[in-house]
């Protein structure tokens, strides 16, 4: 749910939710509305930090031939924490560094 917040606010760096799931951009709005609550919790949610700006599939493809082990692993392991790994650059990853480990 809050990959969605960041994605649809991409400048927001953190908002508020109160335990009934509402959220705020201001912590003393979701203090407010907490207090009519059961449960009176707010928990902060900040944007998750990215590695690196995902670089286009067919970017990252070029480049594979020329990975060493280091690289290629960097690479898949970042390609793995995407929400949408793609599917042709971890096939192409997996291979390579299946070569690399002969």
């Amino acid at each position: 749910m809050s990959k969605d917040t960041f994605k649809n606010h991409p400048d927001l760096q953190e908002y508020f939710e109160t335990s009934d799931g509402t959220k705020f951009y201001k912590e003393d709005l979701a203090k407010n509305h907490a207090r009519t609550l059961e449960d009176k919790a707010v928990t902060a949610v900040s944007r998750p930090e990215e590695a690196e700006v995902k670089k286009p599939a067919a970017e990252i493809l070029e480049l594979i031939p020329d990975m060493d082990i280091d690289d290629a692993t960097e690479f898949l392991m970042a390609e793995n924490l995407l929400a949408k790994p793609r599917k042709s650059v971890v096939e192409a990853l997996t291979a390579h560094l299946e070569e690399l480990q002969k």
